[in-house]
């Protein structure tokens, strides 16, 4: 799910702009957990901002290849278009769509969703408008992978509370409102890519206030 921000290799204005040149860590950590690029079946996109998805390809030689030689790449149809438009290319502070999205289309694995999509028995897309958010239901329990729906903790408590990448801030409000209330009400875990590590954890009510409690 997600790629990260990448290297200065696969995503050098990301990676140059936000750690100062220095590289992510996603391929180190999937070779640590004993799992290779060859073993990644699909890579799953919450959205398109450029530190998700900075390890998509390989920039060794002239022309890029898949990271993951053997994955479809998956992302919701209206973010695709949103971002493949050059005005929308235009505005963001620095050029990626060429080194980390474009070639996805051209090398023939990208797959493009609408609606919701089961991608296996336990993990289910679904849409949240402006992302894709991955369902999960397993052994029992629930979890919800929300990628940039929000991104800081009081955007829990303080869902109006808006963040510099939100292309239509009262959409992103409203959906937020409606992700987190659907979370509080199933009991469901929340995974936030943004959040203090691991990201995981609960929805607690204090003095009728809604907060975020890690795990």
């Amino acid at each position: 799910m997600d790629t990260g921000i990448g290297s200065k290799a696969t995503n050098p204005g990301m990676v140059n702009t936000l750690t100062g040149g220095i590289d992510g860590r996603l391929l180190a950590e999937l070779h640590a957990a004993g799992v290779s690029p060859e073993e990644v079946d699909t890579v799953f996109f919450t959205h398109l901002h450029p530190d998700h998805v900075g390890w998509n390809l390989s920039q060794e030689g002239a022309n890029p290849r898949p990271t993951f030689p053997r994955a479809r790449y998956v992302v919701h149809q209206t973010d695709w278009a949103t971002f493949k438009q050059p005005e929308v290319q235009a505005a963001l502070p620095f050029p990626y769509w060429k080194e980390t999205l474009g070639p996805l289309e051209t090398l023939g694995v990208l797959d493009l969703l609408t609606g919701e999509h089961a991608l296996t028995s336990e993990i289910t897309a679904i849409p949240t408008p402006g992302h894709m958010s991955l369902a999960i239901v397993s052994g029992g329990q629930r979890a919800l992978i929300i990628g940039d729906v929000a991104i800081h903790p009081a955007q829990v408590t303080e869902t109006d509370w808006s963040a510099l990448f939100d292309m239509d801030q009262q959409l992103a409000a409203q959906v937020r409102r409606q992700v987190l209330d659907r979370v509080e009400a199933e009991h469901t875990t929340l995974v936030a890519c943004h959040f203090p590590e691991p990201g995981f954890g609960h929805l607690v009510r204090v003095e009728g206030r809604r907060y975020w409690q890690g795990l």
